[in-house]
């Protein structure tokens, strides 16, 4: 019977040591508050944080201006992007995919088209030349250029 006992601490120890480094590994592109991605802005822009819900507004176009009263330009990463799952998940409370049934809707309904849709050189460009942009690249990103800003809840 403790023989039993020894022979699955050692398979247990087998099929942990490598799960445990595949989870370190893969969480090193998060950044250090755990985020996938991070919020860039134009430096224009004088605000240095944003709320969860005026993201989401904004990247759902349920408001124009930011809460300095500037106005807003959003730009998406493309839709097969793990950084646009994880910023859906986090921002809007739901996956990429009922964000994009959220969009074909809104344009069904003639009310507004989505943001357009970049790769992160092109959306962290898109950030530096309109002084009304705002973005997210992944945690790892080059932001030169560019402002990142944080999100509080």
């Amino acid at each position: 019977m403790m023989m039993r006992f020894r022979t699955f601490q050692v398979k247990s120890l087998w099929f942990w040591l490598p799960a445990l480094a595949l989870l370190g590994a893969s969480s090193s592109w998060l950044r250090a508050d755990g985020r996938a991605y991070k919020v860039i802005v134009n430096p224009s822009i004088s605000i240095n944080s944003i709320s969860r819900d005026e993201l989401s507004r904004i990247f759902l176009k349920k408001s124009s201006k930011f809460h300095d009263g500037h106005s807003a330009a959003p730009v998406d990463l493309s839709g097969n992007s793990a950084v646009r799952d994880a910023f859906s998940r986090e921002v809007h409370g739901k996956p990429a995919a009922a964000v994009e049934a959220y969009w074909q809707q809104q344009i069904f309904a003639g009310k507004e088209l989505p943001p357009p849709e970049h790769s992160e050189a092109a959306a962290t460009e898109f950030v530096r030349s309109n002084s009304s942009g705002i973005g997210y690249v992944s945690s790892k990103a080059a932001t030169d250029g560019v402002k990142v800003i944080d999100i509080t809840d």
